[in-house]
């Protein structure tokens, strides 16, 4: 029995290391600037290491930011409903140069999940998001109280 094909097409994209390689890289991330992540960022991290946001191989850029809160899609036109993405403050992403990595850490107790190499840092406008993603800029919705509680900037 086949199973069904990861959403887009192609192969599941885990990102997740094992063995050896995940030894390897928790010794490299301690050396690494830290940054906290929230619980939904944490969740979206998973489903990235599992490969569930297949093909998504990170969070989204500020393209495929801008085309999934406008369209619905991703830059490359995969229909995407809401954004995937990780924020901090602007003073913590004035700290993180573009290009280096970073490790990504537990908001419950500081353990390193993951690693991430940051190649774009962008400004969102939250209440675009909130009004074109959830139909609402209400904070009594529990999905635009968490967007306009996150940092204003977003790495990729």
């Amino acid at each position: 029995m086949a199973l069904v094909r990861p959403h887009g097409g192609g192969d599941l994209k885990p990102l997740r290391l094992e063995g050896e390689a995940l030894a390897l890289e928790t010794v490299r991330a301690a050396s690494l600037p830290k940054l906290s992540i929230s619980s939904r960022e944490k969740g979206d991290l998973v489903m990235l290491g599992q490969g569930g946001f297949t093909p998504l191989s990170g969070f989204m850029t500020h393209a495929d930011w801008e085309n999934v809160c406008d369209g619905m899609k991703t830059s490359s036109g995969l229909f995407w409903p809401i954004p995937i993405t990780l924020s901090t403050s602007a003073e913590k992403a004035d700290s993180i140069p573009t290009g280096s990595e970073i490790s990504l850490t537990d908001p419950d107790d500081g353990s390193i999940l993951a690693t991430m190499k940051v190649t774009e840092k962008y400004c969102i406008d939250k209440a675009h998001e909130c009004a074109t993603v959830f139909g609402t800029t209400d904070l009594e919705h529990p999905g635009v109280k968490m967007v306009m509680e996150q940092g204003d900037v977003n790495l990729a």
